[in-house]
């Protein structure tokens, strides 16, 4: 069963799994005619797996012509999909994933690779792929052609647009000697909120709060981000 990378942090905490005591036979650090590794992380550009959650590995077949195989990891745990194998890390630092050769009985280690493993990034907040975070002012005109907001992680993960979705949008300012809050359950700005942005003086601050979730009903409320609007 394929889980991808949409399970949130585990709250497990794993153990190492244990060799088969095969350490007389010296690994067979194997790479196909293109110089890439025999392991590779599916969904991170710089070839890392991260702490806590499920990392797609692809194995190069050519490398590994092998029908039964086992597929090991320290500090954490590795099970077979229906397509590659997942590694899930419990901790940063540096996972050892072992392939065995497995046949007439006899199980030989015939691969290993020590892969880095990171903390799982902090989720941040974009407009147009451009951090909230990162501007100082928000373009009403910018809001008319495009009000989707978006969640990712980093710009290492081959596709993070789907580990989180935006549930609920916030924004309060201030009108008067009143400071009024609008809400939508969506990841995209309401029509009654984008009339009132677009009300608002040049200059005035308006604050966002974003509620997001994840696989398994899991929600985060993220911190503020206020923005002057122009």
């Amino acid at each position: 069963m394929r889980t991808l990378l949409k399970n949130i942090i585990l709250f497990l905490i794993f153990s190492p799994v244990s060799g088969f005591g095969q350490s007389n036979y010296p690994p067979c650090i194997a790479y196909d005619n293109k110089g890439k590794d025999t392991i590779r992380s599916i969904n991170s550009h710089s070839n890392i797996l991260y702490a806590g959650i499920d990392n797609p590995i692809e194995l190069v077949k050519k490398n590994v012509p092998f029908k039964n195989i086992i597929v090991e990891c320290t500090r954490g745990m590795t099970m077979e999909d229906s397509l590659n194998y997942i590694v899930m890390p419990s901790k940063p630092g540096t996972t050892l994933i072992s392939i065995y050769q497995f046949d007439k009985g006899d199980t030989v280690l015939y691969f290993q690779k020590a892969m880095q493993v990171k903390s799982l990034p902090q989720p941040y907040i974009t407009l147009e792929m451009v951090k909230l975070t990162e501007l100082e002012f928000l373009s009403k005109q910018l809001l008319l052609k495009n009000r989707h907001f978006e969640v990712h992680l980093s710009e290492d993960f081959v596709d993070d647009s789907q580990w989180f979705t935006v549930k609920e949008i916030t924004i309060g300012y201030p009108f008067g000697k009143l400071y009024v809050t609008k809400s939508c359950e969506s990841n995209t700005l309401s029509d009654d909120i984008l009339k009132a942005i677009n009300k608002l003086p040049q200059g005035t601050e308006v604050t966002f709060i974003f509620t997001i979730s994840g696989e398994g009903d899991l929600f985060k409320r993220m911190g503020p981000i206020r923005m002057k609007v122009r």
